[in-house]
């Protein structure tokens, strides 16, 4: 009788919590459609959301940016002529985005159902996820993904299968074709995570001979889960960019203006020499009619007329070219001086934490830039009414909660540190481990390659900023006493 009584209970107690679950998904979905309604208006920032819009209206691809989220307007607002459907979807993913986190909180690190259901919560109201869901810009979407790269990434640690890892290289590719600033995070994972998947049972194998290693069948299967994780990654990106090729008429690519992005990204430590051609060079040389050198006018170096990108696209008409000279001269530019362009990041990185600055460009970011030519295509195809005079004076209340939260920003600068400290307080640091490296390769690709210190760039650090602060509050002496049976 007491073995039919325990699975008795057993059975009772996963009906309870899977209850519990139910409950807590509908408390989000709630919340946030609340929280919708209070603030239902949908805002912009041009151009981002005109390139996307007209992606969305044209089936144009732009050569600059990832165009996924161009066609998530076509199958949601363009048929039914309102943004407001794109809300809700963005909404809905919003919720799952919490619900994702609060689930790896309870089947990964294994936490109370209760400090599960808080911190999805917390996710559930993060500025950084609130103020977005009303925006016409892809970073709702891409978040979305992203935690789910995360779960699928922490199932891989957990159970080491190689359909693991291909669900994972499966979802990275949606999640660069929303946003490729997540391009180098992805390829760092697909060979890190093999490496940080197996290291605990190869550790041991260091102190005997290979031959002798009872560790050695570990290390052929790393090796092949290593082989499969970076020809998954070849074959799956590859076949991204034939089809972003096949679609813009060009040849397969990522994109086709990274070298005018990083150009401009690294235009105060140019000189002219690294110029691989003379009309760049001479342009380079007269940078001080432009300001160059000053950091603040970067986003001016790359798309204000008479900037740098301006002029070298003035002298040089094909596009192409122009755009292979400036990533050659910007590649030679860090291989002439790594130290110039890590200063810049230092730089970037150091006016994230000056107050001033961070409002200042937390309000550029929330603010809708000039919507004058866009207003008739928006009345035409969306209904959209909203007045063309929109001031700093009129932000929403999603826009004066993230305006108000620039204290939880400071936080998310911190984000490697704090996954560094959560390494300390768990038995399986796989994880963690794991989190530390796309922190730091995040925060590493927000400093270095942007022309601003932008607050909508720190998003996806809040997620892991909520999960590696519950894993530092968490007591560990749980943790040894749940080893310890």
């Amino acid at each position: 009788m007491k073995p039919q009584t325990e699975t008795l209970k057993s059975v009772t107690a996963v009906t309870n919590e899977l209850s519990q679950w139910w409950l807590f998904c509908l408390l989000i979905v709630s919340l946030k459609f609340f929280l919708l309604a209070l603030d239902p208006l949908p805002k912009f920032f041009m151009g981002d959301s005109a390139s996307y819009i007209w992606t969305a209206l044209s089936g144009w691809i732009p050569p600059d940016r990832s165009y996924f989220y161009g066609y998530v307007i076509r199958w949601s607002s363009v048929w039914t002529e309102s943004l407001t459907s794109l809300l809700v979807l963005q909404v809905f993913a919003s919720a799952g985005t919490a619900i994702i986190v609060a689930w790896i909180c309870r089947s990964i690190f294994e936490m109370p159902v209760r400090l599960c259901f808080l911190l999805g919560l917390l996710c559930a109201v993060d500025p950084l996820q609130l103020v977005w869901e009303r925006y016409v810009l892809t970073e709702t979407i891409s978040l979305f993904v992203y935690v789910s790269v995360l779960y699928w990434s922490f199932h891989y640690l957990k159970e080491r299968r190689i359909r693991d890892l291909i669900i994972v290289q499966g979802i990275s590719v949606l999640l660069i074709g929303f946003r490729m600033s997540y391009l180098l995070t992805v390829q760092v994972s697909t060979f890190i995570l093999p490496i940080v998947a197996f290291y605990p049972v190869l550790l041991p194998a260091r102190k005997s001979l290979p031959k002798q290693s009872p560790h050695a069948g570990s290390l052929r299967l790393l090796s092949l889960h290593l082989l499969v994780s970076v020809a998954i990654m070849f074959v799956f990106h590859g076949a991204y960019k034939r089809f972003n090729g096949l679609m813009s008429h060009q040849q397969p690519a990522y994109l086709y203006a990274t070298g005018i992005s990083i150009l401009s990204f690294w235009a105060p430590a140019l000189v002219a020499e690294d110029a691989t051609d003379p009309r760049l060079a001479q342009i380079i040389r007269q940078g001080k009619e432009f300001n160059i050198e000053n950091l603040d006018s970067r986003n001016a170096q790359c798309f204000a007329p008479g900037g740098l990108v301006d002029r070298w696209l003035k002298v040089e008409l094909d596009f192409s070219r122009a755009n292979e000279v400036a990533k050659q001269t910007a590649l030679r530019a860090l291989k002439r001086n790594p130290a110039a362009i890590i200063a810049l990041a230092v730089k970037t990185y150091g006016e994230y934490w000056s107050v001033s600055s961070m409002k200042h460009y937390a309000r550029i970011d929330l603010s809708p830039g000039d919507l004058t030519s866009e207003i008739p295509i928006l009345a035409e195809r969306f209904h959209w009414a909203r007045p063309p005079n929109i001031t700093n004076e009129h932000f929403s209340p999603a826009q004066r909660y993230l305006l108000g939260s620039w204290a939880y920003c400071f936080l998310l600068l911190l984000t490697p540190i704090i996954c560094g400290l959560a390494l300390l307080r768990r038995l399986d640091p796989r994880p963690l481990i794991l989190m530390f490296v796309h922190a730091s390769v995040l925060l590493a690709v927000i400093t270095t390659l942007a022309t601003e210190p932008n607050v909508r760039y720190l998003q996806p650090l809040s997620l892991l900023t909520i999960l590696s602060l519950a894993v530092c509050i968490c007591d560990r002496r749980r943790w040894l006493h749940r080893e310890a049976i």
